[in-house]
C-alpha cells in the first residue's frame, strides 16, 4: 500500500494541530491493535487474547488527543467548538457509511426481530452510547454477541463519553495551575480502582462502563502531560540511547504477555488489562527513535494498515456478524477469511474515497458547513434506526413477504391482557411473579406450573381445557419443585409461594408440570429427582391429579436457519429442518424410566404426556411441520408449535379418559 506523504490520517485531530509531530510508529501500533481485534473476531482460536487491541487504542487515543489539547492550551488557541468539530470530521464519515450499509443490508436479509434489534443499535451507535445499550443486554463474549452487528461500537461510546468531560477537566486544571500530570494520574487511579472493585460482582458493567475504562485513556493522557514538561525534567542517564530501546522491548513483552494470557474465560478488564495498557504506554513513551518503533512499527505495511485502522475496525465486525446471522452458526473458515479481506478492501476504499477527500476539503474552507452536514446526516441515521425499531423491524418489507408467517414464528406471543388480569387477581406485584388465567372471573380448576417450557405450551393447553369447561391458570416459575436451592435467585425464591398457592386452592383438581429440567438418577442430580418426588407427593396427597409433560426435543440448531433469506445465497438453509429421532431418544431415555416409576408410585394420580410426539415421526423430530416453523429457537416452541402440542395433548386426554 503506497503511503504518499507522512501525514497522520489515523486521527484527524492530529492534523488540526500543526505543532504535533507525526509519528509513523503510532500508526504502526494502531495496525497491531486493529489486526489483533480482527484476528480474534475472525479466528478466535488463533489469537485468544486479540480483543485487547481495543485497550491499546484507548491508550493511543488518550495520548494523541491529550497532546493536542495541551498544545492548544499552551498556545492559547483551545476551543471546545473546534475540538468537537474535529471529532465529527474524524469519526462521522466512516461511521455513517457503516451504519447506512448495515441498515441497507438488513432491509434485504434480516428478519423483523433481527432488523428491529439492528435499528435500536443504530440509534446507540449514532449517539455514541452503544456501551450503555449493551451493558444490560449481553456480555461481550456471550454467544448472542455474534448476532449483534454493531456490538463493537461500544468502544467508540466510551471514548466519546470520555472526551465530553476530559477537555473540561483539563481546561480547569490548566486555569487553576494544577499539576496536570498528577491530576491525570489521580483520576486514572480512581478509575482503575472502580475497575478492580467491580470486575468480580459486576463484570458486564465493568466491561462497558466509562468509569471503569477511563484509566486506560488517562494513562495515555498522563504520558502526554509528562512529555509537556521541560526537557530537563525528563532527563535520565540512559535516555539518549539504551533507555528508549529498553522501554520499547518492555512494551512489546507486555503486549505479547497480554495476547498469550488474556482470554475470554478470564475476568476482564480487571488487573489483566494492565498488560496491553502498560505495553502500549511503554511503546509510545519509547519514542520514534527506539529501534523497534523505528524499524518494525514504522514499516510501510504496518503504517498503511494503521492509516485505515478506524474504518477497518468499523467494517470487520458487521461483516462477520451478518455472516453468523445468515449461517445460523459460525461461518466456515473460508468465508471468514474472505470477509477479512473484504473488510480490508472496504476500509481502504473508505479512507481513500471518503475520509481523505473530506480532510483535504476541510483545509480549503467551509469546514463548519461540512460539520453541520455530517451532524445532520448522523441525526437522520439515528432517526432511521429509531423508525426501524419503533415499527418492529418493518415486517411489511417486500423482501421478506414470502416467509412472513415463519418470521412471526420467531417472535414470542404473549396474552398480555390475561397476564395483567391474573397478576391483579392474585396480587402479584414483582417482576418474579407471572401468571395467566384463561377466565379471570372464575376460579382456576387446572394449574400449569413450570419455567419457560410451561409458557411455550400455555396457549395450546388453554385452548383444550377451555373447550372442556375447565379454567387454566399458568404459574410461571424457575424450577417448579419445592426443595430446589434458591442460591439468591429471586425467580426460584418466588417458586415456593406459587406452588403453595396451587396446593391451597380447593378449586384446582389438576396440576400440569412442564419444565426444561430433566430428571436424572445421577448422584449430582438426585436432589432434583427427590425434589420432584416430594412435590408430586404433596400434590397427590392433597387429592390433586398430576400430569407431567415430558419435554419437546432440543433441536441443536437455530430454526431460523430453515428460512430462506431473500437476496442471500446462504449455504445454511437447513434441509431437512430436523434432527434424527434416535438422537432425542438417547437424550431422554433415562427420564422415561423415572416417569414410569412415578406412575407406579402414585397410581391413578400421576400421568405423563410425551410432548415430543407432536413434532417427531419414526425417523426425525422436526422444527418445521408442513412448511411452518414449530420452534422459535432451538428449544422453545413457536405459537404454532404450542397449538400443535395442545392438539396432541387433547387427543391424548380423550384417549386416556376413554379407557
Amino acid at each position: 500500500m503506497k503511503i504518499e506523504k507522512p501525514v497522520s490520517l489515523g486521527d484527524p485531530s492530529a492534523q488540526a494541530s500543526p505543532h504535533l509531530a507525526y509519528r509513523r510508529d503510532i500508526d504502526g501500533l494502531r495496525a497491531l491493535a486493529v489486526l489483533a481485534v480482527v484476528l480474534f473476531h475472525a479466528f478466535p482460536s488463533l489469537l485468544r487474547g486479540g480483543f485487547i487491541g481495543v485497550d491499546i487504542f484507548f491508550v493511543i487515543s488518550g495520548f494523541l488527543i491529550s497532546s493536542i489539547l495541551l498544545r492548544e492550551l499552551d498556545g492559547g488557541n483551545f476551543g471546545f467548538a473546534a475540538f468537537y468539530a474535529r471529532r465529527v470530521r474524524r469519526l462521522f464519515p466512516a461511521l455513517l457509511l457503516v451504519l447506512a450499509g448495515c441498515m441497507a443490508f438488513g432491509w434485504f436479509a434480516l428478519f423483523p426481530d433481527e432488523y428491529e434489534q439492528l435499528g435500536k443499535h443504530v440509534v446507540g451507535g449514532a449517539g455514541f452510547a452503544a456501551n450503555f445499550f449493551y451493558w444490560a443486554q449481553v456480555g461481550y463474549f456471550d454467544t448472542a454477541a455474534h448476532t449483534k452487528p454493531l456490538l463493537h461500537l461500544w468502544s467508540l461510546g466510551i471514548e466519546e463519553q470520555f472526551y465530553i468531560l476530559w477537555p473540561v477537566v483539563l481546561l480547569l486544571g490548566w486555569r487553576l495551575r494544577l499539576n496536570l500530570l498528577s491530576l491525570a494520574a489521580v483520576l486514572a487511579l480512581a478509575s482503575f480502582i472502580v475497575n478492580i472493585g467491580g470486575i468480580a460482582q459486576y463484570p458486564s458493567a465493568t466491561f462497558y462502563s466509562p468509569a471503569s475504562r477511563a484509566w486506560e485513556l488517562l494513562l495515555g493522557a498522563s504520558l502526554a502531560c509528562l512529555q509537556m514538561r521541560p526537557p530537563s525534567a525528563m532527563r535520565h542517564p540512559l535516555w539518549p540511547g539504551a533507555w528508549p530501546n529498553l522501554l520499547a522491548w518492555l512494551g512489546l513483552a507486555l503486549l505479547a504477555a497480554g495476547l498469550a494470557l488474556v482470554t475470554r474465560e478470564r475476568p476482564f478488564p480487571g488487573w489483566l488489562a494492565l498488560l496491553p495498557a502498560a505495553g502500549a504506554l511503554c511503546l509510545i513513551g519509547a519514542g520514534p527513535q527506539a529501534w523497534f518503533n523505528r524499524v518494525v512499527l514504522s514499516n510501510r505495511v504496518l503504517v498503511g494498515i494503521g492509516l485505515i485502522s478506524y474504518p477497518l475496525y468499523l467494517w470487520h465486525w458487521p461483516l462477520l456478524s451478518f455472516a453468523q446471522i445468515i449461517e445460523s452458526r459460525e461461518p466456515a473458515l473460508q468465508i471468514r477469511a474472505g470477509l477479512v479481506l473484504l473488510a480490508l478492501l472496504l476500509a481502504w476504499l473508505t479512507w481513500r474515497v471518503v475520509e481523505r477527500p473530506l480532510r483535504a476539503a476541510g483545509s480549503k474552507g467551509g469546514a463548519w458547513g461540512r460539520v453541520a452536514a455530517l451532524c445532520a446526516l448522523m441525526l437522520a441515521c439515528a432517526g432511521s434506526g429509531a423508525y426501524i425499531y419503533l415499527n418492529e423491524g418493518l415486517p411489511a418489507r417486500r423482501p421478506i413477504q414470502d416467509n412472513i408467517a415463519n418470521h412471526k414464528a420467531l417472535v414470542v406471543v404473549e396474552d398480555r391482557a390475561s397476564a395483567a388480569a391474573c397478576r391483579k387477581r392474585f396480587g402479584f406485584d414483582t417482576d418474579y411473579e407471572y401468571c395467566q388465567l384463561a377466565d379471570p372471573d372464575r376460579d382456576p380448576t387446572v394449574v400449569l406450573v413450570g419455567d419457560s417450557h410451561a409458557f411455550h405450551v400455555v396457549a395450546g393447553l388453554k385452548k383444550y381445557y377451555s373447550s372442556v369447561g375447565e379454567n387454566l391458570l399458568l404459574l410461571s416459575t424457575r424450577h417448579p419443585y419445592w426443595g430446589i436451592p434458591t442460591r439468591g435467585d429471586p425467580y426460584q425464591e418466588a417458586t415456593g409461594p406459587m406452588l403453595d398457592l396451587a396446593l391451597a386452592m380447593p378449586s384446582v383438581k389438576t396440576v400440569v408440570f412442564s419444565t426444561h429440567l430433566r430428571l436424572w438418577r445421577h448422584p449430582h442430580q438426585r436432589f432434583v429427582l427427590e425434589a420432584a418426588r416430594e412435590t408430586f407427593r404433596r400434590f397427590t396427597a392433597a387429592g390433586k391429579q398430576v400430569i407431567f409433560m415430558s419435554d419437546v426435543p432440543k433441536m441443536g440448531f437455530d430454526p431460523r436457519s430453515c428460512i430462506k433469506r431473500a437476496g442471500v445465497a446462504s449455504s445454511a438453509t437447513r434441509v431437512p429442518c430436523a434432527i434424527p429421532r434416535a438422537d432425542w431418544e438417547e437424550q431422554v431415555e433415562h427420564q422415561l424410566g423415572i416417569l414410569d416409576d412415578f406412575s407406579r408410585e402414585f397410581p391413578q394420580q400421576f400421568f405423563w404426556f410425551d410432548a415430543a410426539q407432536a413434532v417427531c415421526d419414526k425417523e426425525r423430530c422436526h422444527a418445521m411441520v408442513d412448511g411452518r416453523l414449530m420452534y422459535r429457537d432451538d428449544n422453545h416452541l413457536s405459537y404454532e408449535g404450542d397449538l400443535l402440542v395442545g392438539r396432541h395433548f387433547a387427543e391424548w386426554m380423550r384417549q386416556r379418559t376413554a379407557k
